[in-house]
């Protein structure tokens, strides 16, 4: 699959974190509106909320010019490697102008408590409205969007741990205190 794939952007980060602890992150989908800049919910229709080939999940987003939805099932799933989504439905049309749309995001040891995560986009064009598009709005703005996705995951990531070793929101103290 991955030789007709048609690779439209990529972003990546080098997070400040042990590869099991931001594996983790990343495979937890209801963690997904911790890290994304404009997911506020994410549904889980099956019940399940680690990513798995062919679990299905709905991501909201309720505010703002984006406003809507898109609902993405896991294709590829290699734990503390990589996990390869479809965006199978969305409330904003994009479907009417690309196809075959996937997301991939891998993770690589980096250094002893570092690692590099990658996230990239496939996805093929559909027509001469969707290519122009596509070469003036939409790949620009995808790749911003999963540039901020990972600055948000390194900003949880990287935030004051609980007593229990998982991330807790950026600026609270282990005690549940604010850091100032």
């Amino acid at each position: 699959m991955a030789e007709t794939r048609h690779l439209q952007w990529q972003a990546d980060v080098i997070i400040g974190a042990p590869l099991e602890k931001t594996w983790a992150v990343f495979d937890d989908l209801s963690l997904i509106p911790r890290y994304h800049p404009v997911v506020r919910k994410v549904e889980l229709p099956s019940g399940m909320s680690r990513r798995a080939p062919g679990v299905e999940y709905k991501c909201i987003v309720p505010t703002g010019s984006r406003r809507g939805w898109c609902v993405e099932k896991v294709i590829d799933h290699v734990p503390l490697r990589s996990s390869t989504v479809a965006f199978t439905d969305d409330s904003w049309g994009l479907s009417k102008l690309v196809s075959d749309f996937v997301t991939e995001v891998s993770v690589e040891r980096s250094g002893e408590a570092t690692t590099r995560v990658v996230l990239r986009g496939f996805y093929t064009p559909k027509g001469w409205w969707g290519a122009i598009l596509n070469a003036l709005v939409i790949r620009r703005n995808m790749r911003t969007r999963a540039a901020d996705t990972l600055q948000g995951a390194k900003q949880l990531l990287e935030s004051t741990p609980s007593s229990e070793g998982q991330p807790t929101e950026p600026g609270a103290a282990a005690d549940g205190g604010r850091i100032t």
